[in-house]
């Protein structure tokens, strides 16, 4: 009788460290996303390059590991930052949990975060118009704790 007790713990055990880190982590680009070239402002590729420093160091500090980082830069040319904020909101709906700690939507910037058992997913866009260029480019940093 110990023994089965024992067995059925194990897999109880088993079963909820799967649930905890399990299922599908991809995450897709946001509809109407190509792959990031330019905005046609400097100063958006200045924030873009201050978002990679700034993600990879916290990414660093939460201990994800640096091997398992994956980059991603869209831009949407027919879109809003509401249309992105959405997009990554449905997340949850797949898993995922909302960051309570990340800002989200605030006028003309989306900062944003997710994680799904131990992968870890932040977002920066910003409405590149407001500074000169064109369209709503979009950062992600995914990782592996």
């Amino acid at each position: 009788m110990r023994n089965i007790r024992v067995i059925a713990i194990v897999i109880l055990s088993l079963l909820a460290l799967t649930a905890c880190g399990g299922g599908d982590v991809s995450v897709p680009p946001p509809p109407n996303a190509q792959p990031f070239e330019s905005s046609g402002s400097s100063k958006i590729d200045q924030i873009i390059e201050a978002w990679k420093s700034v993600a990879i160091e916290e990414m660093r500090n939460d201990a994800v590991k640096e091997e398992s980082l994956v980059e991603a830069i869209f831009i949407i040319k027919d879109g809003s930052l509401e249309d992105v904020h959405n997009h990554y909101a449905a997340l949850t709906q797949e898993g995922w949990w909302h960051l309570k700690r990340m800002p989200g939507l605030q006028g003309d910037v989306l900062l944003d975060g997710y994680e799904h058992g131990t992968t870890a997913l932040v977002i920066g866009a910003i409405d590149a118009s407001k500074f000169g260029g064109s369209g709503i480019v979009v950062y992600t940093l995914k990782g592996t704790k």
